[in-house]
């Protein structure tokens, strides 16, 4: 932009992202919902793709991490899973959610209260996942530090585990795309 007229149409087009242009998508993650009815949730992409990589031109290209809101219904569960590339970050906007901790190699997950306004920063290599035990929904930020995550695993010999080694070869045609 610094040899180019600075256009605020141009900007706004490639910087800004509103409500009024997104959509709920309760089919990004409906493969581990056909594992477990529980697993329920939806995702409202703002910046980047995130780990899931789905092609969605509605969002703002990321430059070095992902943001995306996220709706947790009540007594559902973002399942354990983890990242071994990136930091993760749930901020609680509404609600009162469970973060799950767990450390790789290690039967015994951790268990954290949060509430509205809370947040919580998973570092690469540690399991996390989130559970709503209210009988409201949750909303949330997630925020996940690469353009474009690797995909996560879940615990090993789980159903989501298997699942996931099946589509990984579906997602990198997706990035590739």
């Amino acid at each position: 932009m610094t040899n180019e007229t600075f256009s605020v149409k141009e900007f706004e087009k490639k910087y800004v992202a509103r409500l009024e242009d997104r959509t709920l998508d309760w089919n990004v993650l409906k493969f581990q919902e056909e594992i477990d009815p529980k697993y329920k949730r939806a995702q409202m992409r703002y910046i980047g793709r995130g780990a899931t990589a789905n092609n969605d031109s509605n969002v703002i290209t990321a430059e070095h991490f992902t943001l995306s809101t996220m709706v947790l219904p009540p007594g559902c569960i973002g399942p354990l899973h983890l990242h071994d590339d990136v930091e993760e970050v749930f901020f609680i906007l509404e609600g009162e959610v469970t973060a799950l901790i767990q450390e790789v190699g290690k039967d015994e997950v951790h268990e954290i209260n949060l509430k509205a306004r809370d947040c919580i920063s998973s570092p690469p290599g540690v399991h996390r996942g989130i559970r709503n035990d209210g009988d409201t929904e949750a909303r949330m930020l997630v925020m996940l530090g690469a353009v474009k995550p690797n995909l996560p695993t879940y615990p090993e010999g789980s159903a989501l585990e298997e699942l996931r080694k099946q589509r990984a070869k579906e997602r990198e045609a997706i990035i590739k795309g």
